[in-house]
């Protein structure tokens, strides 16, 4: 996306990216585990899901378990 900092801008410009890979259905659902494959090739961060690395080695990620953690507690829903 030749983004070069993560301001609030920027990541609502990373979430309108996400949008056109279909996983919207899939995260309002809690199938976070299922959207992240998708999401991990615009996020480098994100681990592919859990027990996966990111999407771009060496690319540091956080791991599943506790992006999962961070997401419940900001109140979203995992099923």
């Amino acid at each position: 996306m030749g983004l070069t900092d993560f301001t609030p801008n920027t990541q609502d410009l990373i979430a309108v990216d996400i949008r056109t890979l279909g996983v919207i259905d899939k995260i309002k659902a809690g199938d976070i585990p299922g959207a992240m494959p998708k999401a991990a090739t615009r996020w480098a961060a994100l681990p592919e899901g859990p027990g996966k690395a990111s999407h771009y080695p060496p690319q540091p990620y956080v791991e599943c378990s506790k992006f999962l953690a961070n997401y419940k507690s900001t109140e979203g829903s995992v099923k």
